[in-house]
């Protein structure tokens, strides 16, 4: 290699350091717009608190157009209720893929939540405390970007012959960063206003912080995010929601509930309102409606778009139940003129059973049907643990 290939490579090699940097400092961690069918993702401590064993998936589409690959992101999880304890928990995968699979990032991961129940007059309280252990890498596949020592003045990419002309990096670690640490906490506060009262509103709020300490700085243990290797830490994400849903219609076993939502996110200069209404009847259908907005930037006009979403709750038998979700969305300003909108579909599993109350000796099912005092949430006599209550019928 000659001089002057040396120089070219290290202009190129400086380049993309200061584009993997600057891009860090504003980066953004996968996100869902369904937030019903992704709690946990939003607030670890609300891990299992639907009342079951799950198994739960989501894909989202977004940011597709003429021309141009869609970005994708995805998740797997199982979250078990635990009736016999104060505790819950969940193992949680998620991959997100950018542009044509240049970029790609997989978490992989654990959560759990404890239990603290009290009275307090008429109303029940459990607030929830609990906590993420996740781990994630980033890669990118250098095989499919051009180089600037690769440009021939004259034949461009290729050589006289037709062959593609070689470049002169080597990706530093085989193109991927080390697995990094991004654990979350969270708490929430789940209230049944008035226990004696079949139709009474329930209050459910929480704060979480994601991606919020490290432990040292090397692989597995610290939070560098950075492929080349140059320090660049993930951003801390702050998360907070607020849910009220109350019943205005309630006979025999039929009800219909109505839920708004409020969703604030921050991560480093990016913030995100998500605020909304969902309307559901007998758990059975639900349709929502959210407008999505974000702090405006010091130059240009971001994105804000409106999302409308059906849910589905298929009870199969008396212990299983399906529960699919559907969201689109549509831009409504920034890239409304050349990206099409996002697409999000999610599919759980609901079993009323409890494997670790199993192999501690007892009951292997969920009894809240026993229990049942309002179709908003149920609990059992021990605990006092309130779930969603998906069983009511």
């Amino acid at each position: 290699m000659n001089d002057m290939q040396k120089w070219t490579l290290f202009k190129v090699s400086f380049i993309m350091v200061l584009i993997w940097g600057t891009s860090a400092l504003h980066a953004q961690d996968p996100f869902f717009n369904q937030f019903s069918t992704n709690e946990s993702v939003f607030n670890p401590s609300l891990v299992g608190y639907k009342g079951s064993l799950s198994f739960q998936s989501a894909f989202k589409s977004q940011w597709g157009g003429s021309g141009v690959q869609d970005f994708r992101s995805g998740r797997i999880s199982i979250e078990e209720s635990v009736p016999c304890s104060i505790f819950d928990y969940g193992f949680n995968f998620g991959f997100n893929e950018e542009g044509e699979g240049l970029l790609r990032r997989v978490d992989i991961g654990f959560r759990f939540a404890g239990v603290v129940p009290f009275d307090w007059g008429p109303s029940r309280h459990n607030l929830r405390i609990g906590g993420g252990l996740q781990w994630s890498v980033n890669r990118v596949d250098y095989t499919r970007l051009t180089f600037s020592d690769q440009l021939d003045p004259k034949y461009g990419l290729y050589d006289r012959l037709g062959i593609a002309n070689p470049t002169g990096f080597v990706p530093p670690n085989e193109g991927r960063s080390n697995w990094f640490f991004t654990p979350s906490m969270g708490i929430s506060h789940r209230i049944l206003i008035d226990h004696s009262n079949p139709g009474s509103s329930t209050i459910l709020y929480g704060i979480a912080i994601h991606n919020a300490f490290s432990i040292g700085s090397g692989s597995f243990t610290g939070n560098e995010e950075s492929i080349l290797g140059i320090g660049t830490k993930i951003p801390t994400r702050y998360s907070a929601f607020a849910t009220w849903e109350f019943i205005p219609y309630f006979q025999r076993k039929t009800f219909i509930s109505i839920r708004p939502l409020m969703v604030i996110e921050f991560q480093e200069q990016l913030s995100y309102l998500n605020t909304g209404l969902r309307i559901s009847l007998n758990r059975l259908v639900a349709v929502g409606a959210y407008y999505h907005s974000n702090k405006a930037p010091e130059m240009g006009v971001n994105t804000r778009w409106l999302t409308f979403n059906v849910e589905l709750g298929i009870p199969t038998s008396n212990k299983q139940r399906i529960e699919l979700g559907f969201a689109y969305t549509n831009n409504l300003s920034g890239v409304r003129n050349y990206l099409g909108g996002m697409l999000e579909f999610s599919l759980i599993i609901h079993l009323a059973s409890s494997p670790v109350c199993k192999l501690a000796g007892r009951e292997d099912w969920i009894p809240y049907g026993d229990h049942m005092r309002c179709p908003t949430s149920a609990f059992t006599n021990s605990r006092r643990k309130m779930y969603e209550n998906i069983w009511y019928k």
